[in-house]
């Protein structure tokens, strides 16, 4: 029988606490191809996860539909809190884009936590030009232009690509494609001739001269790249684009499973160890629970519907 003391401790555990604990394997769909930006996020959290929650934590890839397939299938999966998805800006963005989606996306799910975020860099293949002033004479030339690629219509990388076009005059073509694999071997092949792409991606293909980085759409200038100048020293300090990163779920999920779910994931992004193997590939920590990244969802969503309208980008 146990002791009187051991009962305190397990009632003063976050799942007895919480009064809720998964039952069975946790799935965290991810609505992109494999090998993006967002795979390793879950694996080096994954078995921290694993000892918060007592169950496996698996990750599933869903792509298509951009976003849309992958989003449906948690939408239609059961409110018991062990179907989650991770999202990025183009969650917000499809908003906007895509208003007969088969789901409301702000009525229909509840944020859990904002995980991580980070910049993009504005990348060329070195064939094109040297630095940004020999890009710009390149890009805004007449003929045929060049083409920019992103991870999908309606993707952070796309719309910044887009508002970066007009404000600087390109003549440029939107390539999209069905995840950030396929756009970064292709930029590298200059099949496309630039993109705003997430910093992890460019890193070493940026240190073994298949491509060029030439901006940082950040408001600082980035470790990985300090000789590198933000957009705003080149004279476009509109142009600021980011990947986030976000854990959703079904908005009829118990509030006390939502709120252990995002205890849990918040004690892994937070360990030293965690924190440190994210920062080290070019991912910042953000770790803001449910009502700040709803916040940031809404912000994000306005921003988006200002965009695509200035841009006049439709879905075909």
């Amino acid at each position: 029988m146990p002791s009187r003391r051991a009962a305190l401790t397990l009632l003063a555990t976050p799942t007895f606490a919480q009064g809720w604990a998964p039952s069975q394997t946790i799935r965290v769909i991810v609505p992109f191809t494999p090998g993006g930006t967002m795979d390793p996020v879950i694996r080096i959290v994954q078995a921290i996860l694993q000892q918060e929650l007592g169950q496996p934590v698996v990750l599933e890839h869903r792509p298509g539909g951009a976003t849309v397939v992958g989003t449906q299938e948690v939408a239609r999966a059961a409110p018991d809190g062990h179907t989650l998805i991770m999202i990025a800006n183009s969650f917000a963005a499809n908003i906007t884009l895509r208003p007969s989606m088969p789901y409301n996306p702000l009525r229909d799910f509840a944020p859990l936590v904002m995980a991580t975020v980070v910049p993009h860099v504005l990348a060329i293949h070195p064939s094109v030009a040297a630095d940004f002033a020999g890009f710009l004479d390149v890009a805004r030339r007449p003929g045929p232009g060049v083409s920019f690629g992103s991870y999908g219509i309606g993707t952070s990388n796309h719309l910044g690509g887009e508002q970066f076009a007009r404000l600087a005059g390109l003549n440029a073509t939107h390539v999209p494609y069905n995840g950030a694999p396929q756009a970064g071997t292709d930029l590298m092949g200059n099949r496309i001739q630039f993109m705003f792409a997430n910093l992890p991606d460019m890193i070493q293909p940026a240190q073994a001269g298949q491509l060029r980085v030439i901006a940082v759409a950040a408001e600082a200038r980035l470790r990985e790249f300090p000789a590198v100048p933000t957009m705003a020293e080149l004279g476009f300090p509109l142009v600021l684009s980011d990947s986030w990163f976000g854990l959703i779920c079904r908005a009829d999920v118990p509030a006390v499973a939502r709120a252990r779910l995002e205890a849990a994931w918040i004690a892994a992004l937070t360990r030293p160890e965690v924190k440190a193997r994210l920062e080290a590939t070019g991912f910042t920590v953000l770790a803001h629970g449910a009502e700040r990244f709803g916040a940031e969802i809404r912000r994000y969503t306005e921003t988006y519907r200002q965009v695509i309208g200035n841009a006049n980008i439709r879905v075909e």
